[in-house]
Formats: structure tokens, C-alpha cells, sequence
């Protein structure tokens, strides 16, 4: 699991206190890490706003595309996500399956509005 944040095109590590996740059926650590700090945190806040007006100036199809592809690549993964689902919040295989297969549709469905 990754314990990292990427803050203004980069990969840090958090510089917050130690987080971690419990499988809620054997209680077996499933990821920990550090959460990013205050000074993280707006930093964030400030690359986001930062870098909307650039997104925004893109052309939409751009944008669609770029959300394709994320949506592709959720799919690619499917089998992995929703293990880690699962794992992270004691939900059995399918229904974890069912929350990938939603946040793909989700891009879907947004794309259509757009359209």
C-alpha cells in the first residue's frame, strides 16, 4: 500500500501521525502509514487551486478522455481493488466487486451528462 501523498506533481511522505487500517474480521493490520500534516495539507489545498485553472481551460474531450482512462485502468484492476476492499472493510468478494463496478459506471455516467 502506498504511504505517500502527491502534493504539487511530487510524492511525499506524510509528515502527520501514524495512521493505520484494521481488518475488521481479524483485526490484522491491512496498510499503515503517516497522514500528511497542516502544512501538507495546504500545500495540497494550494497546488489544487493552483492548477484548476488549467484543467478547466482544457478542451472537455481532453477531459473525458483523461477520465476514460481512469476508468479503464479501475477496471484493469478490478480483481485487485476489490480484494483490497474487502480486506480493508470485511465486505465479501461480491460486494466488493459491486463497489468497482460502480465507481467505473460512475465515469460513465458522468461522461454521458457531459455529453
Amino acid at each position: 500500500m502506498m504511504s505517500t501523498h502527491y502534493i504539487a506533481g511530487q510524492w511525499l511522505a506524510g509528515q502527520g501521525e501514524t495512521l493505520e487500517s484494521l481488518d475488521p474480521v481479524g483485526q490484522g493490520v491491512v496498510w499503515s502509514g503517516r497522514g500528511a500534516d497542516a502544512a501538507q495539507v495546504d500545500a495540497a489545498v494550494r497546488a489544487a487551486r493552483e492548477a484548476f485553472p488549467a484543467w478547466a481551460r482544457r478542451p472537455l474531450e481532453q477531459r473525458i478522455e483523461l477520465l476514460e482512462r481512469f476508468a479503464a485502468t479501475l477496471k484493469s484492476r478490478a480483481d485487485e481493488l476489490a480484494r483490497a476492499i474487502g480486506e480493508e472493510t470485511g465486505k465479501p468478494l461480491w460486494e466488493s466487486a459491486t463497489e468497482v463496478t460502480s465507481m467505473v459506471n460512475k465515469v460513465a455516467i458522468s461522461v454521458q451528462a457531459f455529453r
